[in-house]
């Protein structure tokens, strides 16, 4: 009796065997993924972001950063990046001196990131042989997001006006840097109520006119009091200008400004236009010549390329800037 059941027993764990090989055979791939996820599910997160959610394990090392917000905020968080984009691609294939080929950031580039081409369409064959850990870059690459996350998790954010604040939290926490990127908004804000409160007599609710200046005053345009520098200018006190007529047009007549009431204009020479040659295309112009800003001294100039960055580290060149111009103003008014 004890061999029968012995016997019997026998025969039912191998039965059991044989069904557990035929499932395993059956649904290989779907067996290895759960046991692959239930492994690394402690060391695993979701990141939430504009396009989705993305999984990410472990602590990326080797991240790509498609855009200068991103990268920006990358910097600011304490972490080098091991590829770049950059609004003017270079030919290059490593940024060799990212303090002079990285407008702005460059400086706080100490490695000689990967060159992934221009920002509007990084390169994907230099991508697949970087084999990133992780990918960063803005929202307008949603076109490639599922390309993008074959190579790499990725994330993708729009970092418009002062959403740069939101963004940096949730990179900081992909990135396990989420005390850090806590403090660096603190420290802004705590600097930034500073400098309001020491331009609180030149500022007096001053309003500004903020506007592009392409290498042709006829294709100039006005920018939205949403947008990253026009956030700041208000952050100082200043009330932007944004006629909604104008604003829904985008391009603007230079007929149209005398039109406008507005106390200063913030101008940024955009493309090809430099500081200098937006100076003198306006000392030229009678209709502009005789705005009132213009004769109060109170048009100011600064290089558009720092509204495309739009993270901390730009928002505090833009504000020092800023800074600059107003009391250098001052001093011409109240000598």
């Amino acid at each position: 009796m004890l061999g029968a059941i012995a016997h019997y027993s026998r025969r039912k764990l191998i039965a059991l065997s044989i069904l557990t090989c035929l499932l395993v055979t059956a649904c290989g791939t779907i067996q290895q993924i759960d046991f692959s996820n239930s492994s690394l599910s402690e060391n695993c997160q979701i990141i939430k972001h504009d396009i989705g959610e993305t999984e990410i394990c472990g602590q990326p090392e080797t991240i790509a950063v498609l855009s200068p917000p991103l990268l920006d905020i990358l910097l600011s968080l304490g972490i080098q990046p091991a590829a770049y984009a950059e609004v003017n691609p270079l030919r290059d294939r490593i940024f060799t001196r990212p303090s002079t080929q990285i407008p702005y950031l460059g400086k706080r580039v100490t490695t000689q990131p990967v060159n992934l081409g221009d920002r509007n369409n990084p390169s994907i064959e230099t991508l697949l042989q970087l084999k990133p850990d992780l990918i960063l870059g803005e929202n307008y690459l949603e076109i490639n997001y599922e390309l993008y996350s074959k190579i790499a998790p990725t994330l993708l954010y729009e970092v418009q006006g002062d959403r740069w604040q939101q963004v940096i939290l949730q990179v900081g926490q992909a990135l396990g840097r989420e005390a850090q990127a806590q403090q660096t908004l603190t420290n802004h804000n705590q600097w930034l109520a500073q400098i309001k409160a020491q331009l609180a007599p030149i500022v007096a609710q001053q309003k500004i006119l903020v506007l592009g200046f392409a290498n042709e005053i006829s294709s100039s345009f006005l920018f939205d009091r949403n947008d990253f520098v026009c956030s700041l200018l208000t952050d100082l006190g200043f009330q932007v200008v944004n006629p909604e007529e104008e604003r829904s047009s985008g391009i603007f007549s230079v007929e149209v400004l005398p039109q406008i009431a507005t106390d200063a204009i913030l101008v940024l020479p955009s493309g090809e236009n430099t500081i200098e040659n937006a100076k003198r295309q306006w000392s030229q112009n009678s209709i502009l010549r005789s705005l009132p800003a213009v004769q109060n001294q109170k048009v100011y100039f600064i290089d558009y390329q720092l509204t495309r960055i739009r993270g901390p580290i730009a928002a505090e060149v833009l504000i020092n800037r800023i800074q600059e111009l107003l009391q250098a103003d001052k001093i011409k008014t109240n000598p």
